[in-house]
């Protein structure tokens, strides 16, 4: 089931994992094609799914104190920001677009990173509002993961250090067995989502690292996004220099079990994707 023409996700692919179920649920072929409805209905469902079930909330307070909802675009008040109505009403504004599905569908499967992520950016324009020191740099960044981010759960410190310098080779191809087994990535980014229903290798998520131990990768799907969910929300909101140095821009198509054709480690010698990180970099000769 697509979208209006727009999008139809192939639900089996890893990178829809965290959002498969609710997802398809919310495609179910009911004759009601309103993106807005759909996204509400999961969350009035007599059965919700596992992931809201593993929850245990099904309508979580957001913001202010309002319950999350979905709208209609046309709800969003003129010249009221988009961050700024959530934050003050808990409604959640949903057009009949991929984007705009998929980030209701964030909504659902991560509510508490999502929400850390709207006070951010209600917070940034309210202080720019009374004059404030600006606070740019931190919207920049919760956009910046709200759009495209990606969580990277994992279980070994090399292979974080490994992500946060960019060392592809080590990450994907000498230590690929351990990358298999001790990390796993979750797409959070609305526009990520929706790029990945044609997936490119030019698609370039930006990772945040959320350390776990083994026992994370012997729980359910629906309990290990509700693991990260909390673990990442919570750095969120602890972290106020939070910025966009603190997101590794990752090539999601090199993930290991991601893509049939990384299997090949020629797949990363190309250097326009899988680019050195800044310690990874040949010296600078200062020549020319």
């Amino acid at each position: 089931m697509a979208i209006a023409g727009l999008i139809d996700p192939d639900w089996q692919q890893p990178w829809f994992a965290p959002v498969a179920e609710i997802g398809r649920a919310a495609l179910a072929d009911d004759g009601d094609t309103v993106v807005h409805r759909r996204l509400d209905r999961l969350l009035t469902r007599s059965q919700p799914s596992a992931l809201l079930t593993a929850k245990r909330i099904q309508r979580p307070l957001i913001g202010q104190g309002s319950r999350l909802h979905f709208v209609p675009p046309d709800a969003l008040p003129p010249g009221v920001p988009h961050e700024t109505h959530v934050w003050e009403t808990g409604a959640i504004p949903a057009g009949d677009t991929g984007r705009d599905f998929f980030n209701g569908l964030a909504w659902l499967a991560y509510p508490r990173i999502k929400a850390s992520l709207n006070r951010l950016q209600a917070g940034a324009l309210a202080a720019t509002t009374v004059g404030a020191p600006d606070r740019a740099v931190l919207r920049d960044a919760a956009i910046l993961f709200d759009q495209h981010g990606l969580l990277f759960a994992c279980a070994n410190d090399a292979l974080a250090a490994a992500l946060q310098r960019s060392d592809w080779q080590t990450l994907f191809v000498a230590q690929r067995t351990a990358t298999l087994m001790q990390t796993e990535a979750c797409v959070v980014g609305h526009t990520l989502f929706e790029k990945l229903c044609s997936p490119d290798k030019a698609v370039t998520a930006r990772a945040l690292v959320v350390p776990v131990d083994d026992a994370y990768f012997r729980a359910p799907l629906a309990e290990r996004v509700e693991i990260i969910d909390r673990r990442a929300s919570a750095w969120l909101d602890h972290w106020p220099l939070f910025s966009s140095r603190d997101l590794v821009p990752l090539p999601v198509l090199g993930l290991p079990g991601w893509w049939a054709g990384n299997a090949d480690p020629a797949f990363y010698r190309d250097a326009q994707m899988f680019r050195a990180g800044r310690a990874n970099r040949p010296a600078d000769t200062g020549d020319g």
